[in-house]
């Protein structure tokens, strides 16, 4: 897809030390890619020359930046404020920007419908909306010419890096940890809801796919959308990954579902992503979930 003049100029990687952007970094690495990493800069308080030098002679920007939790406004100045900024750098350099979007967006939706990138976006949490005014404003800058860009609203990625702060990285943790030392018993919070799990790998190979396709935009063939859902295409209860890690860690003992649960697996029961536009893009995943879990029981890439 992409030319090697292209493969030769450096891809500006925001969120580089992240889960995600740790994956993204490995995955340009392996494709023979420079990637020009961004540590240690408020990427909210950059202005206009800021953002330029910063992208230089990038050849495209791929966004794993952004928070999940906190006050509104933190939420907002991480995934709507570093969002503008970044696609205005673009439309200036005249290169393509990938972001991460995510499938917070949809918000709550029908138990056995696969979320499509059409349906109403009616996220139930500020992190859902803030992600959803990043994603407007992505869609407004692509309607009016002023940038390429792609926005993939991911599901639940799974893998190594993942933090305790995620139930699949405490999971690990604590299953690793009770393992080791024989206890009888873990405790979580019910396990019922259903997920749609990706593997974090394929999420950075699908930012590479989509990146390269961007920048191949105006060539014959149909236009890439500007929002895709990246995601498995399969609902699995949480309780398969506290379970599936219990089995790869050899922990014999009894998993308890007592504790109190997240408001968020209740406000969200069941997540499904529908993934004919990605699919329609050529893109196929290669790692299935037994190969997530072990790959979240590993240690935490370098970067």
């Amino acid at each position: 897809m992409a030319t090697r003049a292209d493969h030769d100029r450096p891809t500006l990687l925001l969120g580089t030390t992240g889960f995600l952007g740790q994956h993204v970094a490995s995955a340009l690495r392996a494709a023979g890619r420079a990637v020009r990493p961004v540590r240690g800069v408020n990427l909210a308080a950059l202005d206009a020359s800021a953002w330029d030098d910063l992208l230089g002679d990038a050849d495209g920007v791929i966004n794993a930046a952004g928070r999940t939790a906190g006050p509104l406004s933190d939420l907002t100045q991480a995934n709507v404020q570093v969002l503008a900024g970044v696609l205005d750098a673009c439309g200036r350099a005249g290169v393509p920007l990938v972001h991460f979007a995510s499938a917070a967006e949809y918000g709550r939706t029908p138990e056995q419908h696969a979320a499509a990138e059409t349906d109403p976006a009616i996220p139930l949490s500020a992190y859902g909306a803030s992600k959803l005014a990043g994603t407007v404003l992505l869609q407004e800058a692509v309607r009016s010419g002023r940038v390429q860009a792609c926005a993939l609203r991911l599901t639940n990625p799974l893998g190594q890096g993942m933090n305790a702060g995620s139930l699949p990285g405490r999971a690990a943790a604590l299953l690793q940890d009770a393992a080791r030392r024989g206890h009888a018993e873990l405790r979580f919070g019910p396990l019922g809801a259903q997920r749609d799990f990706v593997d974090a790998r394929d999420v950075a190979r699908a930012a590479l796919h989509v990146l390269d396709h961007l920048h191949h935009a105006g060539q014959p063939g149909p236009a890439l959308p500007d929002v895709i859902n990246v995601g498995s295409g399969e609902a699995r209860a949480v309780r398969d990954v506290v379970q599936g890690l219990a089995e790869l860690t050899d922990y014999r003992g009894v998993l308890l579902e007592d504790a109190p649960g997240s408001p968020r697996s209740g406000d969200v029961p069941y997540q499904r992503a529908d993934l004919n536009r990605l699919h329609a893009t050529g893109f196929t995943a290669q790692h299935d979930f037994r190969s997530s879990l072990s790959a979240l029981l590993g240690p935490v890439h370098a970067t």
